[in-house]
C-alpha cells in the first residue's frame, strides 16, 4: 500500500512539474521573444536595464531548473553529492535573480502598484532559500524541506506570473498588483497546506493498515 501511494505522489509531482515545463514554453514564445528580434518594440522599454535583466533571468531559469531537480525524492535518496551540489546552484541562482529583480521591479520602468510588492516577492524568495540552507546545516531536515518548498513556489512566480499574456492582451495596473500580491500569499500559504496533507494523509493510512491489521492478529492469537 505504502508503495503505491508513493508512486502515485511521484506521478502527481512530476504531471505538476510537466505542466510547468508547459508554462515554461507558453512564456518563452509569448513574452521573451524579443530576445531574438531586435525590431520588437519591448527593446525599447527595457535598453536601461537589459544586461540586468539577462541577468536575472538567466539566474531565475537556473534556480527553476535546479529546484525542479531539488524536489525529486529519488535524488535525495541515492545521489546525495549531486542534490547537495544543486542546492548549492540553486541558493547562488536565487542570490543573484531577487536582488536584481527587487532593484529593477522597483524602478520606474515598473507600475508604481507594484513596486512594494516587489519588495516582498525577492525578498520572501532570497529570505526562505536562506532559511532552507541554515536548517539544513543545522540538520533540521524537514524545517528544511518546508522552506526549501516556499522559496520554490516563489521561484515559480517568475512563470506563472507571465502565462496570463497568452490569454489576455493587456490588463491595468490594478490587476497585475493584485495577481502578483495572490501569488506571493499563495507562495507562503501553498507549501504548509501540502505538508499538512501529506501527514494527514499519512496517519489516515497507518491507521487503515492498523484497524485491517487487527482481526488477523487476533485470528492468530485464537489459533
Amino acid at each position: 500500500m505504502g508503495q503505491r501511494h508513493a508512486v502515485a505522489a511521484d506521478r502527481l509531482k512530476w504531471s505538476f512539474f510537466a505542466l510547468m515545463g508547459l508554462c515554461v514554453l507558453v512564456v518563452v514564445w509569448v513574452d521573451e521573444r524579443f530576445w531574438i528580434n531586435p525590431a520588437d518594440p519591448h527593446w525599447k522599454h527595457i535598453a536601461p536595464v537589459k544586461y540586468l535583466l539577462m541577468l536575472h533571468g538567466l539566474a531565475g531559469a537556473t534556480a527553476l531548473t535546479a529546484g525542479a531537480v531539488q524536489m525529486s525524492s529519488r535524488i535525495r535518496r541515492t545521489r546525495t553529492a549531486l542534490h547537495r551540489a544543486l542546492g548549492k546552484v540553486y541558493l547562488g541562482a536565487v542570490s543573484i535573480s531577487a536582488p536584481v529583480a527587487i532593484y529593477m521591479g522597483t524602478s520606474t520602468l515598473e507600475p508604481v502598484t507594484i513596486r512594494f510588492e516587489q519588495i516582498f516577492q525577492g525578498g520572501f524568495w532570497l529570505l526562505s532559500a536562506w532559511i532552507a540552507f541554515v536548517c539544513i546545516r543545522s540538520g533540521q531536515m524537514q524545517l528544511h524541506k518546508a522552506w526549501m518548498m516556499r522559496s520554490y513556489a516563489f521561484t515559480l512566480i517568475f512563470i506563472t506570473s507571465r502565462v496570463p499574456d497568452a490569454f489576455v492582451k493587456s490588463y491595468s495596473d490594478q490587476f497585475l498588483s493584485d495577481m502578483l500580491w495572490g501569488l506571493v500569499a499563495i507562495g507562503l500559504v501553498a507549501p504548509e497546506l501540502i505538508l499538512t496533507a501529506q501527514t494527514v494523509w499519512r496517519i489516515r493510512s497507518a491507521k487503515s493498515r492498523a484497524t485491517r491489521a487487527a482481526p488477523l492478529e487476533t485470528l492468530a492469537a485464537a489459533e
